[in-house]
């Protein structure tokens, strides 16, 4: 074979190449875009309030507890939702805790928490929450309240002086906070 059959099958099989990535570039731009466009979607619709109440106005006393509480909002001041407390603001750790999340899914599909039920596991479900939030400083607490919407010299003199040593103690928004939103739980 001469070196200008060898270069013609290769030109002729680039060519026959060639066609479907024509194709097949743009189909696939648009399933990598359609797919994730569904992924962020789906954390947005999994981030609204409404959804969380989907499963816990069924299951339990915390949307209640959380719409008694000063983060629901009366009008007047804005509202924390759901995911503003529970859920990272960072994009993959947002990933990383609503994959988590699906085990949830599971307990209340095989049964496993129950309305029933719900009250027993409750305290090891808060202990995991509180334990979370301790690990990376309340960082959600953080998110909304800073700059203006922290401002210590507004604060009572006591509230002020706590929150002022509150790195020095090596404490976090939850271990004075706990209760706020949702009724403390008392682990035994």
């Amino acid at each position: 074979m001469t070196n200008n059959q060898q270069k013609t099958r290769w030109q002729k099989l680039w060519a026959w190449l060639k066609k479907p990535l024509i194709v097949g570039i743009p189909i696939g731009v648009f399933v990598l875009v359609l797919g994730l466009a569904t992924v962020q979607g789906s954390l947005v619709l999994s981030s609204t309030n409404e959804f969380c109440f989907s499963c816990h106005l069924k299951m339990d006393t915390i949307v209640q507890e959380y719409k008694a509480s000063s983060h629901y909002g009366d009008g007047s001041n804005i509202a924390a939702t759901c995911a503003d407390c529970h859920v990272p603001h960072p994009y993959f750790e947002m990933l990383q805790v609503k994959i988590a999340a699906t085990a949830d899914i599971y307990h209340m599909m095989v049964g496993t928490i129950t309305k029933e039920n719900f009250e027993e596991h409750r305290p090891a479900l808060a202990e995991t929450v509180w334990r979370d939030m301790q690990a990376n400083d309340s960082a959600n607490c953080r998110h909304c309240h800073q700059g203006d919407n922290f401002d210590l010299s507004k604060q009572p003199q006591r509230a002020r002086l706590n929150h002022q040593q509150i790195a020095a103690r090596g404490e976090t928004c939850v271990d004075c906070h706990q209760g706020l939103t949702h009724k403390r739980i008392v682990i035994e």
